[in-house]
């Protein structure tokens, strides 16, 4: 049998040892002072070490010297039933809405404060005090830089350009003098045994994860972990082979299929936010694994992950808190299970499987031979119900069709979503030509911020039944967000000449009630209202929503466009 828990040393004391405890046990009881016998101590001390762990739960986990497999066929757990999150028929909101509820202003307030406060640490005179406006606008800036994706960020204010999103919101030098002295903490209030190395940036990834442990999960989640492209010196800094960016700061997610975040932990080596316990008992990727999973709190959620994470006794915890798990395995960690070597497999048919199953009957180890062997690790099925897909033979240059495993089948279905995520951060991602590493953090949290934003609104769209041409992509919904940033409570600088065009604002620029000003275009040919049902014609345009609008004594477009 697997035995488990802890085992207690316990040292037996000699004999004249007994006679002088037994003596003073005498003499403490005629005195009436309070005995506590070894019994008694022992329940006292474990009930200090529970207060002193802070209620956590004491992991039991199998040594590896005492796993054992069998060949025998494992037991499917059909008990998977799984209630969806409940659907919102709301119209969705707009994209700024979302992005709000990553980043809030009090985020903007805190990076202006530290912002204001770094530049007089430094001693830089021609600074002039920020505002959250301003960094606001800066932000809005960086997102359609990662759109728009010029050689030179100088390009941007260049003449012949006419980007007008730059050129008429934010000076160039301006910019790189706020980009230069960007801080979301005083450096000066780092306490003493702060070791965390992401301390500058802390702030605003609290603000990104307490979000993101606001969304209901989806049955199918999994585990693994994201590159920031980063080669500067940093102590965490990564390399890992194969990824597109293989230098860089490495952080574990939570996701869906869709690629949306539930949560993450940033990697930072030993002073990462992992319970001692877990990094002891379980090792670092399993650990991570274990802490991510805090997250699930309800019963029948699918989890997976790669043979990085997975470990015998991470599926043994996580069956305990009835959490179905699988991934990918290397055979080392599984204590020599009697698997069939490559050679062995090598031999049979394409699509051949060998099984094995551990005593207690709570892990089962699948190795499937396809192109190659692939070993898979689960807690909640194995081989079960085989289907067959179509793979492609290189030899007879044709397509096969293969026979494959449950596990394989439910594994290729719901492992991806971060690679997804990575995928839709890489597309429009910000680029910074830095060696500042709080700069690359700061924009690569906006970038992620704006596509988990993105992800909950075509999912609510989606549920809200708006058909798909309507819906906008990624790069319209980054877009709106970035013109949002730079528009929304701002007042509009002064410009010589007419407006290129009529352009339909932004409902939240529309209606903030800030610097709507009319203006003259001294154009030989009045302009049709843009007012809806108005076909009146007018010169009168408003400086900011640079549309025309009616503005005369009986018929007050203007007016009536700004308001709700």
């Amino acid at each position: 049998m697997c035995v488990r828990g802890q085992l207690r040393l316990c040292r037996i004391p000699a004999p004249s040892q007994l006679g002088a405890q037994s003596t003073e046990q005498t003499r403490k009881r005629d005195s009436g002072e309070v005995i506590c016998m070894p019994e008694e101590i022992d329940v006292e001390d474990r009930r200090r070490t529970e207060e002193d762990k802070g209620g956590q739960e004491e992991m039991t986990v199998t040594r590896k010297e005492e796993i054992k497999w069998r060949h025998r066929p494992f037991s499917t757990i059909m008990d998977t039933s799984f209630e969806n999150p409940p659907i919102h028929e709301d119209h969705p909101m707009r994209p700024y809405d979302y992005f709000r509820q990553y980043i809030p202003d009090e985020i903007f307030n805190l990076m202006a404060d530290n912002t204001n406060v770094y530049a007089m640490q430094s001693g830089t005179l021609s600074f002039r005090p920020t505002s959250s406006g301003e960094i606001r606008t800066l932000m809005g800036l960086h997102l359609a830089m990662g759109v728009m994706k010029m050689p030179r960020v100088s390009m941007y204010w260049e003449a012949g350009m006419d980007i007008g999103i730059f050129q008429n919101t934010m000076p160039r030098d301006r910019f790189f003098q706020l980009r230069s002295h960007l801080h979301l903490v005083n450096n000066l209030e780092k306490p003493a045994d702060n070791n965390d190395v992401f301390f500058k940036v802390r702030p605003l990834y609290d603000a990104i994860r307490s979000r993101c442990l606001e969304l209901p999960l989806e049955e199918n989640l999994c585990v693994d972990e994201q590159m920031v492209p980063f080669r500067g010196a940093l102590s965490v800094k990564q390399y890992i082979k194969g990824k597109p960016h293989p230098w860089g700061v490495k952080i574990y997610f939570l996701c869906r299929k869709s690629g949306m975040a539930y949560d993450f932990l940033l990697h930072q080596g030993t002073t990462m936010e992992l319970s001692q316990e877990h990094r002891n008992q379980l090792g670092l990727g399993a650990g991570v694994v274990y802490h991510l999973s805090q997250r699930i709190t309800e019963a029948n959620h699918k989890l997976y992950f790669d043979n990085y994470f997975t470990t015998c006794n991470l599926l043994e915890l996580l069956a305990e808190r009835k959490i179905h798990a699988a991934g990918t395995a290397r055979v080392s960690r599984f204590a020599r299970p009697p698997l069939q070597s490559d050679k062995e497999m090598a031999k049979k048919p394409r699509g051949s499987c060998d099984e094995v199953v551990s005593r207690d009957g709570k892990v089962a180890l699948v190795k499937w031979y396809d192109n190659r062997p692939v070993v898979m690790a689960s807690n909640f099925v194995s081989v079960g119900r085989m289907d067959e897909v179509q793979q492609w033979d290189k030899k007879k240059a044709q397509f096969l069709m293969v026979s494959r495993p449950e596990v394989v089948k439910l594994y290729n279905e719901a492992m991806g979503g971060v690679d997804l995520l990575d995928q839709l951060v890489s597309l429009y991602r910000t680029e910074i030509w830095s060696r500042k590493c709080t700069l690359r953090m700061i924009t690569h949290a906006y970038d992620m911020a704006v596509v988990n934003s993105w992800l909950e609104y075509r999912l609510d769209a989606k549920r809200a039944n708006i058909q798909r041409k309507d819906i906008q992509d990624l790069l319209h919904f980054r877009m709106n967000v970035a013109q949002c940033l730079v528009r929304v409570q701002k007042t509009v600088a002064a410009k010589r000449g007419r407006p290129i065009q009529d352009v339909r604002p932004l409902p939240k620029v529309q209606y903030d009630m800030v610097d709507h000003m009319p203006n003259y275009d001294e154009k030989k040919e009045a302009t049709r209202c843009k007012m809806p049902y108005c076909t009146g014609k007018t010169h009168v345009f408003c400086d900011k929503c640079n549309i025309h609008l009616c503005f005369v004594p009986h018929r007050n477009c203007f007016k009536a466009s700004h308001r709700k």
